[in-house]
């Protein structure tokens, strides 16, 4: 399948982009953006074009925050991440195309946020793909047209807990859910790049409590994670997958996690070869090469983390684990306040940030690229 993805969109070039980890030890507010410094609110925008804006940057983060039902970005350059340091605020709106009686109701307590590059919609640069335990969506981040409109959506029955979505090269997507109760959960897959009414056209592949989905550009397969790892084909040969009705072919399941339940997937960056994953009882690399498992170092190894991902080029993870300090969970038992930073080499702190009265579910690098 031919990558229609422009890596080279990512606007905080790897060549230039400041020593981050430097930055998070002393507290600087030296940004790597090259993008302004505040980002008009696309609810605001109600009926205007907004202006071209520069693509999505390596450096920043992105988190769910269930206080409001946001996505948030901010600069961890930035020493305060309050409303007047925050680049970015997003979510679906009847200025944004999204419909008041069928599909906003269905967003509440967003779970999952990426940035991909992707030209397939028109007049595209990139997208955003994100979550609610309801509502599955594609938005546009940059382009003509208004920035976090809708291009894609659709919307689940009350027993579903969307926990994830990836969108492929080719604009179709992937969208996981944990299922309300055990041994609930699937994956499935939908032509979300053809127009409608055949952009909901999917197949559905029963997975127990699915929380992550991954596009492996490297090996050109798609990762899931749930009580087990799995790995995907897409459309391969004699699936009778099309793009128009798309299909995912099981080829390997990695069925002894290090620790029981999986939460959360991604890339490592600096390291095709390697996966990062989180599970109730710790935060793990996968080694694609020869199947195996290995925990990550120091304070970084924590139970119940709910999201890590790692900064390109900046050797420094990203990790959000339940604390006392959210504020609606009693039990901590899903959310907090507080994005913590890591050396990914010796798991050492690295910093951290805090996001006052924010629930957080997930926090995770903004990066545009697929590895």
């Amino acid at each position: 399948m031919q990558n229609t993805m422009m890596k080279a969109g990512n606007a905080c070039l790897r060549s230039t982009c400041v020593n981050w980890m430097a930055i998070v030890l002393a507290l600087t507010v030296v940004s790597c953006s090259r993008q302004a410094d505040q980002l008009q609110h696309p609810e605001e925008a109600a009926g205007k074009v907004q202006p071209k804006t520069e693509l999505a940057t390596c450096c920043w983060v992105a988190l769910t925050n269930e206080v409001g039902n946001t996505i948030e970005v901010y600069d961890p350059a930035d020493a305060s991440w309050t409303s007047t340091t925050r680049k970015w605020s997003w979510k679906p709106s009847t200025a944004l195309s999204y419909n008041a009686t069928s599909e906003l109701p269905l967003w509440t307590a967003p779970t999952d946020i990426k940035v991909r590059n992707n030209t397939v919609f028109a007049n595209t640069a990139q997208v955003i793909t994100a979550t609610s335990y309801r509502l599955a969506t594609i938005a546009r981040y940059t382009g003509t047209g208004l920035k976090g409109e809708k291009l894609w959506v659709m919307g689940f029955n009350d027993t579903t807990s969307l926990h994830a979505m990836e969108i492929l090269p080719d604009g179709n997507c992937v969208v996981a859910s944990a299922g309300k109760e055990w041994p609930q959960g699937w994956i499935r897959i939908y032509s979300s790049s053809q127009p409608s009414p055949n952009h909901g056209v999917n197949t559905q592949y029963y997975f127990t409590s699915a929380h992550g989905v991954l596009w492996d550009n490297t090996h050109q397969v798609l990762w899931a994670l749930g009580n087990q790892l799995r790995k995907y084909s897409y459309n391969p040969p004699g699936s009778g997958g099309t793009i128009t009705n798309p299909k995912l072919r099981l080829d390997t399941t990695y069925p002894s996690l290090p620790s029981a339940w999986g939460h959360d997937l991604s890339a490592n960056p600096d390291n095709p070869d390697q996966l990062l994953l989180s599970t109730n009882g710790g935060v793990y690399t996968f080694h694609i090469s020869t199947g195996t498992f290995d925990s990550i170092p120091g304070a970084a190894f924590r139970t119940f983390v709910k999201s890590v991902s790692r900064q390109p080029d900046q050797n420094i993870l990203i990790e959000t684990q339940p604390s006392s300090g959210c504020p609606l969970a009693p039990g901590n038992n899903w959310c907090t306040s507080v994005v913590n930073f890591y050396n990914a080499s010796t798991g050492a702190a690295a910093g951290s940030r805090t996001v006052s009265g924010a629930a957080i579910y997930k926090a995770k690098a903004f990066d545009p690229n697929y590895y």
